[in-house]
Protein backbone atom coordinates (compact mmCIF):
# COMPACT_ATOMS: atom_id res chain seq x y z
CA UNK A 1 0.00 0.00 0.00
CA UNK A 2 2.97 2.67 0.89
CA UNK A 3 4.22 1.97 -2.28
CA UNK A 4 1.21 2.38 -4.28
CA UNK A 5 0.87 5.51 -2.50
CA UNK A 6 4.08 6.93 -3.56
CA UNK A 7 3.62 5.88 -7.33
CA UNK A 8 0.16 7.68 -7.02
CA UNK A 9 1.93 10.87 -5.58
CA UNK A 10 5.02 10.34 -8.36
CA UNK A 11 2.51 9.97 -11.24
CA UNK A 12 0.55 13.47 -9.77
CA UNK A 13 3.72 15.07 -10.06
CA UNK A 14 4.89 13.63 -13.36
CA UNK A 15 1.60 14.10 -15.24
CA UNK A 16 1.44 17.82 -14.06
CA UNK A 17 5.14 18.03 -15.48
CA UNK A 18 4.13 16.60 -18.80
CA UNK A 19 0.86 18.40 -18.72
CA UNK A 20 3.01 21.94 -18.31
CA UNK A 21 5.89 21.18 -21.17
CA UNK A 22 3.07 19.73 -23.58
CA UNK A 23 1.32 23.09 -23.07
CA UNK A 24 4.03 25.36 -22.74
CA UNK A 25 2.49 28.04 -25.55
CA UNK A 26 -0.49 28.39 -23.41
CA UNK A 27 1.49 29.31 -20.12
CA UNK A 28 4.18 31.55 -21.63
CA UNK A 29 1.32 33.55 -23.37
CA UNK A 30 -1.33 33.30 -21.21
CA UNK A 31 -0.07 34.89 -17.86
CA UNK A 32 -0.75 38.61 -17.60
CA UNK A 33 0.82 38.53 -13.54
CA UNK A 34 4.02 38.58 -12.20
CA UNK A 35 5.37 35.04 -11.65
CA UNK A 36 9.01 34.09 -9.65
CA UNK A 37 10.81 32.43 -12.33
CA UNK A 38 8.69 31.86 -15.33
CA UNK A 39 4.72 30.52 -14.97
CA UNK A 40 6.42 26.89 -16.59
CA UNK A 41 8.76 26.53 -14.05
CA UNK A 42 6.55 28.08 -11.36
CA UNK A 43 4.20 25.16 -11.89
CA UNK A 44 7.02 22.43 -11.99
CA UNK A 45 7.76 24.39 -8.68
CA UNK A 46 4.61 24.26 -7.40
CA UNK A 47 4.21 20.50 -7.88
CA UNK A 48 7.12 19.84 -6.20
CA UNK A 49 5.91 21.28 -3.06
CA UNK A 50 2.86 19.68 -3.40
CA UNK A 51 4.66 16.07 -3.85
CA UNK A 52 6.84 17.41 -0.18
CA UNK A 53 3.74 18.45 1.36
CA UNK A 54 2.22 14.99 0.47
CA UNK A 55 5.20 13.05 1.62
CA UNK A 56 5.28 14.74 4.88
CA UNK A 57 1.93 14.25 5.64
CA UNK A 58 2.16 10.37 4.37
CA UNK A 59 5.00 9.67 6.32
CA UNK A 60 3.25 11.41 9.74
CA UNK A 61 -0.16 9.37 9.01
CA UNK A 62 1.86 6.90 9.56
CA UNK A 63 3.83 7.98 12.97
CA UNK A 64 0.20 9.31 14.70
CA UNK A 65 -2.99 9.57 12.93
CA UNK A 66 -3.96 12.92 14.91
CA UNK A 67 -0.60 14.96 13.97
CA UNK A 68 -1.45 14.40 10.10
CA UNK A 69 -5.06 15.21 10.45
CA UNK A 70 -3.88 18.67 12.11
CA UNK A 71 -1.53 18.85 9.77
CA UNK A 72 -4.22 18.63 6.63
CA UNK A 73 -6.19 21.03 8.83
CA UNK A 74 -3.24 23.44 8.79
CA UNK A 75 -2.77 22.97 5.13
CA UNK A 76 -5.49 23.54 4.00
CA UNK A 77 -6.29 26.51 5.99
CA UNK A 78 -2.78 27.98 4.26
CA UNK A 79 -3.63 27.18 1.37
CA UNK A 80 -6.72 28.96 0.80
CA UNK A 81 -5.20 32.51 2.31
CA UNK A 82 -2.68 31.99 0.17
CA UNK A 83 -5.23 31.72 -2.74
CA UNK A 84 -7.17 34.44 -1.70
CA UNK A 85 -4.16 36.72 -0.92
CA UNK A 86 -2.72 35.98 -4.61
CA UNK A 87 -6.02 36.12 -6.58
Amino acid sequence: MERLLKWIGLSIFIGWTAAILVNYSIYQHATTQLTFVHPMVDGIIFMLIMLGVYIYIWKSYKKKRTTATVQLGVFGALSIVLAIVFL
